[in-house]
């Protein structure tokens, strides 16, 4: 299995400053996909496209205007798929459910994403599950820094999201996203 690669969730913030550190988490790892705001997709479609990054909107509105979106449940799903064509990505936040993953991996949804840090302590990791059973890649999207992840690659999931302080600065975003990518390499199965 291939290592896993980087899944980012941009918050709320100025459109330069959510480039330059988006730029800067970009150029320093393996950066797969992100989710932006509505409001920041515009600005972020041209280095998404620079650096072959799929750009997802958080809300309808703006989902047109890039890569896709990620809803959270079939009805969404359904209306997504239906606005948006089947050339759009459509992710589905599926919390620590499986039943809404396998209800909306079965629609078609493109990955699944997973609450690893939500389950209780005597649960079964869901991405080891997920992972052991299914073909859709799944999205470990609780924030993780280099400390946390020798426990979740043992689960292997397909991408992980860096720590939120990757958008604090360009620096922070750079260092941050190296240290996490040495530490994927050293520890990936």
């Amino acid at each position: 299995m291939a290592p896993p690669r980087l899944h980012l969730v941009v918050p709320e913030t100025t459109d330069q400053h959510a480039q330059r550190c988006f730029a800067a988490a970009c150029s320093a790892g393996d950066v797969a996909s992100a989710l932006a705001p509505g409001d920041l997709v515009a600005a972020l479609v041209p280095l998404a496209v620079k650096h072959s990054v799929a750009l997802l909107s958080m809300d309808e509105k703006h989902a047109r205007n890039c890569d896709g979106i990620e809803v959270t449940t079939r009805a969404d799903y359904d209306h997504a798929r239906k606005l948006l064509g089947p050339d759009k990505i459509i992710g589905a936040l599926c919390g620590t459910s499986r039943h809404v993953a396998m209800d909306l991996a079965e629609a078609g949804a493109d990955y699944v994403g997973f609450h690893q840090a939500r389950l209780k302590p005597h649960d079964e990791p869901i991405i080891a599950w997920w992972s052991g059973l299914f073909e859709v890649p799944c999205i470990a999207v609780d924030p993780v820094g280099p400390e946390q992840l020798a426990a979740l690659l043992t689960q292997q999931p397909d991408f992980i999201r860096p720590p939120d302080s990757i958008w604090t600065s360009p620096e922070e975003a750079r260092r941050i996203v190296t240290e996490l990518m040495q530490a994927i390499a050293e520890r990936a199965p």
